[in-house]
């Protein structure tokens, strides 16, 4: 019995594998070049695998042959190659790569190679997470590559110095020349797959945020947007909406010692205030006509619940409000601020690898801003 059910498992695994080599052209001899580390252990997958999954690595690999066997159209209008891969996934003809991918969804693709593929294209997302090319696209796509093939670049470099050098007394051979030929195909294979990839990421994976992703947050007091990290915002404020994020560049010097004049201040904008809202803490609130920051205390009473404003400043004097006052003016929650937004530190958790099929979050939590006896760190 357990028998038959491997044989049934290791079938239907190998035609799934055999007919998206079909539909993408491909021999095994010609995927080889693009399997990197599996160029020799197809037909351990194709044969011998009676998981009904296949390896993360495999996957990612093996979709990458697909993927490089189907090249971008030639009457692409993009001027950039990223943005004619879009137009690609659009308009493509039917044996197109994500047409693939869904001419045998009902195969088990998702399960079977999709989701292992993304897992190891996410896991190289979060070695980099410390990358200082972070938000310079170009060059954190040349560190996933190395990532993906360590030491590879190298190799190449290595081979064309010994060609132009003049010392040695002959070439290397010509099997070593095709071996480099073929590093580079699969150096290029892997840059261009990784558009496909994060496609499938933000389709498959939307809980997952790679910590190049970046979005513009609008400066309430300037005409500027400032570019953001999703993962900052995510990791270290958990917070899993951008719509309502604001920043504010702060001009007075009201909360000086805990927020100073210069500093920017990170806000969560509110909808629907009510009594619910009056949790101790730093908020932005309307005052003589602009939105400014201040420490808010609530004191409940028998038949009200009565708001300190504070300035945490004592050159300025306190206000006392009631409540129902006071809800018109409150704009949002302060959740962070920084001293110099040149130099943020982007706070990462090294040690602890995220669940990457998180389930989705309709909700986030503002942490509580630390009160009023304790320094905030930005």
């Amino acid at each position: 019995m357990i028998q038959t059910t491997k044989s049934t498992i290791n079938g239907a695994s190998k035609d799934l594998l055999l007919k998206l080599l079909r539909s993408a052209g491909l021999t095994k001899v010609q995927s080889k070049i693009y399997l990197g580390k599996h160029g020799n252990s197809l037909d351990t997958y194709l044969y011998r695998n009676f998981k009904p999954n296949f390896p993360p690595s495999f996957s990612y690999f093996f979709l990458n042959a697909v993927a490089s066997s189907r090249p971008l159209a030639k009457d692409s209008k993009s001027k950039s190659k990223k943005y004619a891969f879009v137009d690609d996934l659009k308009n493509a003809e039917k044996n197109s790569f994500h047409k693939i991918l869904e001419k045998y969804k009902d195969l088990n693709i998702n399960q079977k190679l999709i989701l292992p593929c993304l897992e190891y294209h996410c896991n190289i997302h979060i070695k980099l997470s410390n990358s200082k090319f972070i938000h310079d696209e170009e060059n954190y796509v040349k560190r996933y590559v190395d990532e993906v093939l360590p030491g590879l670049r190298e190799e190449i470099e290595e081979f064309e110095n010994y060609q132009f050098d003049e010392t040695n007394p002959q070439p290397k051979s010509v099997s070593e020349a095709i071996k480099i030929t073929n590093a580079e195909i699969l150096i290029n294979s892997i840059k261009d797959f990784y558009v496909h990839l994060e496609i499938l990421r933000k389709k498959h994976m939307p809980n997952f945020i790679a910590p190049n992703e970046t979005f513009l947050l609008p400066v309430l007091n300037s005409n500027e947007k400032i570019l953001f990290s999703k993962d900052f915002v995510k990791r270290n404020l958990n917070l899993n909406k951008y719509n309502d994020l604001v920043l504010l560049n702060v001009t007075e010097t009201n909360m000086q010692g805990t927020i100073n004049l210069g500093d920017m201040a990170l806000i969560v904008k509110f909808h629907n205030i009510g009594k619910e809202t009056a949790e101790n803490g730093i908020y932005a609130i309307k005052l003589n006509g602009k939105i400014c920051v201040r420490r808010l205390q609530f004191f409940p009473l028998k038949q009200r619940i009565v708001a300190h404003i504070i300035s945490d400043n004592k050159l300025y004097k306190d206000d006392v409000v009631d409540l129902s006052e006071l809800v018109p003016m409150i704009y949002g929650k302060v959740v962070w601020k920084s001293n110099s937004f040149r130099e943020i530190d982007f706070l990462k958790h090294i040690t602890e690898e995220p669940n990457l099929f998180l389930p989705k979050e309709d909700d986030f939590e503002i942490p509580l801003f630390l009160n009023k006896d304790k320094k905030e760190i930005a």
